[in-house]
């Protein structure tokens, strides 16, 4: 079942990432060889107008080929009758909209599914009460008899209404018992509690083993839907600021040597979707995979050769100069972008593998 969905899901990242690059092709004139889902060798495919639509073997990836798209091929067809209708034949202008088209589908395709999840789940609002969704186990919290959908009102006497506040004030009496005053919905009377806080937690616990928030879902009526929206496009925001925050600092570690320890190639995203479904659901499921959507149009507009923003660099040398980069040099920069491509995809599956492995 989950690989199910995995596959699904992902085929739909990349059909719509591809879809965008298809359909600013054929609004700038630009033909369409090949529509494909997977990467070759093709299992089927049909030809419906000029365009061929296939299904490939390789269940990771898809592709939109388009007409006179490598330089050298260009330059055989600049004599013929279709010449304005490839790639190189347009201007920066239009070869930008191309580029930047998967990009921006799947900024949309995030923005719809998190406007969706929210218009099922609720609107996530702040609040001035700090609630815990979390306790791990064999924590102080849990030894303390901390619950989900506690509510932490005071920590030694003063008031705390963000989950900020509780971390600050819990913060001071490390390596100490601590007092909070909890509430719950379910009790009639408010309790105190002793809880020891950790100087030094296990990785990804906080000090008491609790996570907090003061964020709650709160249902909109049907007629209000754009604040949805408004939430859907926040979200991405928020998750593109994050993953770009991310990958400069994993370029930079790479820069200086360091190997990323914390990148998931396929088999650690389907891992991440098996838990996920797990302990939320389908809702869950769909919220990560915009997500991963958001990821994917982050990491396509980076400046990298082979990938969109490396593309969109010799777009904005042309708008520049006014004239094409060297094609020899364009074509061997992007064979050898996509070698160093394909080798970090193998060395991340390999870390994937080996993870795996040490379970």
């Amino acid at each position: 079942m989950d690989i199910i969905i995995f596959l699904v899901a992902l085929s739909i990242l990349v059909l719509v990432h591809e879809l965008g690059h298809f359909m600013a092709a054929k609004l700038t004139g630009v033909k369409v060889e090949e529509f494909g889902l997977g990467l070759p060798p093709r299992i089927i495919g049909k030809k419906i107008g000029e365009t061929i639509f296939s299904l490939n073997w390789l269940p990771i990836g898809g592709f939109c080929k388009l007409f006179g798209e490598n330089p050298d091929e260009a330059k055989d067809l600049e004599k013929g009758k279709e010449k304005n209708r490839t790639f190189m034949a347009k201007n920066p202008w239009q070869k930008l909209l191309i580029v930047v088209g998967g990009v921006m589908m799947n900024i949309v395709l995030a923005v719809v599914v998190f406007s969706v999840v929210y218009a099922i789940t609720g609107i996530p609002t702040d609040v001035n009460r700090v609630t815990i969704i979390g306790v791990s186990k064999h924590s102080p919290a849990e030894a303390a008899g901390l619950k989900d959908n506690d509510q932490i009102l005071q920590v030694e006497g003063k008031d705390v209404y963000k989950a900020a506040d509780v971390i600050t004030s819990v913060g001071e009496y490390k390596g100490k018992n601590v007092k909070l005053l909890i509430s719950n919905d379910k009790l009639k009377e408010k309790k105190e509690v002793m809880i020891l806080v950790r100087e030094n937690p296990p990785a990804g616990e906080g000090a008491m083993g609790v996570a907090i928030s003061n964020t709650v879902m709160v249902k909109v009526p049907w007629w209000q839907f754009y604040k949805g929206i408004g939430a859907g496009f926040k979200e991405a925001y928020f998750w593109g600021k994050i993953i770009f925050g991310g990958v400069v600092t994993m370029v930079g570690g790479l820069m200086t040597g360091h190997l990323p320890k914390d990148v998931a190639g396929p088999i650690g995203m389907y891992e991440a979707t098996s838990s996920v479904r797990q302990a939320g659901g389908l809702l869950a499921v769909f919220h990560f995979f915009a997500v991963v959507s958001v990821n994917l149009a982050v990491v396509n507009i980076l400046p990298f050769p082979a990938l969109d923003g490396g593309r969109i660099v010799f777009v904005a040398y042309e708008f520049i100069f006014k004239k094409r980069a060297n094609d020899k040099f364009e074509g061997m920069v992007n064979n050898i972008g996509m070698m160093v491509l394909l080798g970090l995809i193998l060395l991340i599956t390999v870390g994937d593998v080996m993870r795996l492995i040490k379970k």
